[in-house]
């Protein structure tokens, strides 16, 4: 194999395998600006020729998938030099009056297309246009070349942390020595050959185990069949909401939980109110599929992601008692992957959800008597500061997912700036009026706020 030539990893080239063009297999950033107050009237189109100045590309932005015969079977990425930015960076308008909605539905328009196989895969829309003197800024990029923490960074890390701050895009080369450190770095060594079978055989012991406890550790197939896993076209609708970390933190801190557990408290509020509605609740309470961070340090691009399952105590009418419901739920899965020793949990993690990914594959998940899970939500830490870009100010950064044959919902959220940003998606078709669910999310938290408070 060449220099310029790698091997997808097995996780990664999942993600290119299950791709069709009605489940396209790539992740976004929405990133919302406020234009400075001197921004001139040609300030965006300045964005959009700094976008495409001709630099040197960072991995992976500079990656192609090899050709040949053996590509379906080991496929491979190839290093290009030469990239046609004219194509990757677009400068999009949207109608007036620019709102939420006509932003809303532009994004889920461009998150509906599967990208070019030819290219790098990645695009990117600068979006001007917004009410209130804002324009945004959407990348999107396959799941086979990042994960949701590694792509947060990607699109972040090269933003300025003050309005006259230098900036690059998020796909040009860096040359600080911070970065070349990093990669030379690398990653911590794994565990010695004898111990890692050990380790796995430990794991699944623990699951085992665990499964007969009162409060058991969740498993793919558990949960109930709902209209959260029907089949799916490539119509995707997406949609987004702020809430107040101060307020989830609060919440937290009072109910000995995690902001995490919090969120997906709010998560399961909101599904239980939009399923009511459309009168199909599930009398089981619904199981999400929470994803972790497993990246060791120094370690770059590629997905480091594992799976763990939680009920979101849909079938509790409570606020306060479906938080705790979630809160014992993840802390029985928490504490079993901290039982697996660290360098085995991504192979821990790949044999826990053999089975689901052949479902979702295959297309079986939408036939099986139980879905894998209901949903996917996920909790993708953010920027520590504010971010500019040629001083404007980023105000909001939304994540935007994916979804499967059997699995057409996710939640995810990315927290910046004081603020919980969510981004939803799911199938127009499957899943019709979404966005009252984002609504939900934050009409949830206040209720979850609220009830605390009053019982104090």
């Amino acid at each position: 194999m060449s220099d310029t030539r790698s091997r997808v990893p097995l996780l990664d080239s999942t993600f290119l395998r299950l791709e069709t063009s009605d489940t396209p297999m790539h992740v976004a950033a929405l990133q919302v600006y406020s234009l400075p107050d001197d921004a001139g009237p040609d300030f965006i189109a300045g964005v959009v020729a700094g976008f495409r100045e001709p630099m040197p590309l960072r991995k992976p932005f500079n990656l192609v998938l090899a050709g040949g015969l053996l590509s379906a079977v080991a496929p491979a990425w190839d290093v290009v030099e030469q990239v046609d930015m004219e194509y990757h960076v677009r400068h999009t308008a949207l109608p007036a009056p620019g709102g939420e909605r006509e932003l809303g539905e532009l994004i889920s328009h461009l998150h509906s297309t599967v990208l070019d196989r030819t290219r790098p895969l990645w695009t990117c829309h600068v979006i001007e246009g917004l009410e209130d003197r804002r324009f945004a800024v959407y990348v999107k990029i396959h799941h086979g070349l990042t994960d949701g923490v590694n792509g947060v960074r990607l699109t972040c890390d090269q933003l300025a942390r003050t309005p006259d701050g230098p900036w690059r895009a998020p796909w040009q080369q860096p040359a600080t020595e911070k970065v070349r450190r990093a990669r030379e770095k690398g990653a911590r060594p794994g565990l010695s050959p004898w111990r890692a079978p050990i380790e796995l055989g430990r794991g699944m012991l623990g699951l085992t185990r665990r499964y007969g406890e009162r409060e058991r550790v969740r498993l793919p197939f558990q949960a109930p069949r709902s209209i959260l896993n029907g089949r799916v076209t490539n119509a995707r609708r997406v949609a987004t909401q702020q809430l107040d970390m101060g307020r989830i933190r609060e919440v937290a801190k009072r109910q000995q939980a995690s902001v995490n557990d919090v969120f997906l408290a709010v998560c399961g509020a909101a599904l239980r109110r939009y399923l009511i509605e459309r009168d199909a609740l599930p009398e089981q309470p619904l199981i999400a599929g929470v994803p972790v961070n497993l990246r060791e340090e120094g370690q770059e691009g590629g997905n480091a992601v594992g799976f763990l399952w939680s009920s979101l105590g849909t079938d509790v009418a409570d606020p306060r008692e479906r938080l705790e419901a979630i809160r014992r739920s993840m802390g029985a899965a928490k504490e079993h992957l901290r039982e697996i020793a660290g360098p085995v949990r991504p192979t821990f993690t790949l044999l826990t959800m053999a089975l689901p990914l052949a479902a979702l594959m295959s297309g079986q998940a939408t036939r099986t008597p139980k879905p894998p899970m209901n949903v996917t939500i996920s909790n993708v830490p953010g920027p520590a500061e504010t971010l500019y870009l040629n001083g404007a100010r980023l105000e909001a950064l939304y994540p935007v997912s994916l979804a499967f044959q059997g699995l057409g919902l996710n939640v995810t959220c990315i927290s910046y700036d004081g603020q919980l940003n969510i981004g939803v998606i799911g199938s127009r078709d499957a899943l019709p009026h979404l966005q009252r669910s984002a609504v939900f999310l934050g009409e949830a938290l206040d209720e979850l706020y609220d009830a605390d408070k009053a019982r104090r």
